[in-house]
């Protein structure tokens, strides 16, 4: 029973952090509403979700390395990153309006309905590294792409004058463009690692009928690198953010499932990595 009182915990301080923010955003503008509440509720969260990963990726061997388990551990990273952002000086940790519920929704369904497992036993480990790291640069990414949902939706709303009270409640643009850089140059470090221990540990690509699958990561790892150099060197944000982050998601989305369904539903080859 350990596991689905550590699921409750997560969702419950998830969702009360962000029920505190909203509380926070909303508030009359004399009437003061400190941080610390939301950002100490979410910490608890933190917590036991640290214990969930433990439970899962430590204590449970071989570990279950199913879509859901890896969207749950980088909806971990995300709400560190918020949490440790507001410690570190530079808050975005109002963007936890959104990320704390997509966070908390994630951790229910790997509770109730985690799908079938996929577990990680008989390979060597530098091919471990190379599929976790792989993994993880997805779920980190995907969850990226849905902050740059948030901002294309935010900045029409914004450009039409329709000012509704969800619009008033969320970030700034500003908040939710330096959360969705963040995640990008993690997942770009991630997806990087990937790309590397995959050239030194995986052999004969075109044999193993990965070579499609490494040319679609390489673009889509070449898309996230022009875009953290163009917001570096000449501060692109909005738009071409939002367009150039959801491409390199597509082709990250065409190279792990897109390349998987042909091969084994049309081409009747087996995926092996």
């Amino acid at each position: 029973m350990w596991p689905p009182v550590l699921t409750v915990i997560v969702v419950l301080a998830y969702s009360g952090s962000a029920g505190l923010l909203y509380r926070r955003l909303t508030r009359p503008a004399d009437v003061p509403v400190s941080l610390a509440v939301p950002v100490l509720v979410a910490v608890i969260g933190l917590a036991a979700h640290a214990l969930l990963l433990y439970q899962h990726w430590v204590a449970t061997a071989p570990p279950d390395v199913a879509a859901i388990h890896i969207f749950a551990t980088s909806a971990f990273l995300m709400v560190l990153l918020l949490a440790l952002s507001h410690q570190f000086g530079q808050s975005i940790f109002h963007a936890g309006l959104v990320a704390l519920p997509i966070a908390g929704v994630i951790v229910a369904v790997e509770g109730i309905a985690p799908g079938p497992a996929t577990p990680l036993s008989s390979i060597d480990s530098g091919t471990q590294v190379h599929i976790i790291a792989s993994l993880l640069a997805f779920g980190l990414l995907s969850l990226a792409a849905v902050y740059a949902v948030f901002i294309a939706l935010l900045d029409r709303f914004l450009r039409q004058h329709r000012v509704n009270a969800l619009v008033r409640a969320l970030p700034p643009l500003e908040t939710l463009e330096r959360l969705l850089s963040r995640l990008v140059l993690i997942g770009f470090l991630l997806l990087s690692v990937s790309l590397i221990s995959g050239l030194m540990f995986v052999d004969n690509l075109l044999a193993q009928h990965l070579a499609h699958k490494t040319l679609l990561s390489f673009l889509a790892w070449g898309i996230f690198a022009l875009l953290l150099f163009g917001r570096w060197r000449w501060g692109w944000r909005g738009r071409i953010a939002v367009r150039l982050t959801l491409a390199g998601i597509v082709l990250l989305l065409l190279s792990y499932f897109g390349s998987k369904w042909v091969l084994e539903q049309i081409l009747n080859q087996n995926w092996q990595i």
